[in-house]
């Protein structure tokens, strides 16, 4: 309940901030390289991981993009966690500098360790915003509910901001919220 009474103040920040600044939009069409931190922690046990986070988009028109998502975390004891994402999406412009964003989709993740592997499979819904609050900075984050066949549901937060280099290169941090782990990643953005 935290974590969306959250992500809708956040979009409605977002949202507002949307009047701050002037730019020629967002792209959805970029390949995404970053690098994960993530700490996995409650009352019985706190693990530390990395890896990494690639993800990529495809815009058919202003409105509608296709786009794929690969992470791979290393834990402690040879834990490792990947997961994948494909769907499409949905941006409403609320201005030639602020969008809403919908995206749904299929997910497929893999749990390994020295004694066994598990798979499982699902599908996911997300909403969020995008916005240029100047020429240079983009704010963004997203509310994203996953249901896995055998896991369950989970719902996580994510917030980031990029700082844009060029019309074609950004880069920044995020934080994503899911349950006891928080995962931090620093990447960038290639726009074609």
């Amino acid at each position: 309940m935290r974590q969306r009474l959250f992500s809708a103040a956040a979009t409605g920040v977002l949202a507002l901030a949307a009047g701050a600044a002037s730019a020629d939009g967002l792209s959805y069409s970029y390949l995404e390289p970053r690098w994960a931190e993530t700490e996995l922690e409650d009352d019985t046990f706190d693990i530390d991981g990395d890896g990494f986070v690639f993800n990529g988009s495809l815009e058919f028109s202003e409105t509608v993009h296709l786009f794929v998502g690969y992470e791979r975390l290393e834990f402690d004891d040879n834990v490792d966690v990947s997961t994948r994402l494909i769907g499409g999406g949905l941006a409403v412009p609320l201005s030639p500098r602020a969008d809403l964003v919908f995206r749904g989709g299929f997910v497929d993740a893999e749990f390994e360790t020295p004694f066994f592997s598990d798979d499982d499979e699902g599908t996911f819904l997300s909403a969020g915003a995008r916005v240029l609050v100047t020429p240079e900075i983009e704010l963004y984050g997203d509310f994203r509910s996953i249901n896995l066949d055998d896991a369950g549901d989970e719902e996580s937060t994510t917030i980031g901001l990029e700082f844009y280099a060029s019309d074609s290169f950004s880069v920044g941090p995020s934080v994503t919220w899911v349950d006891d782990v928080t995962t931090y990643t620093l990447g960038g953005r290639i726009y074609f």
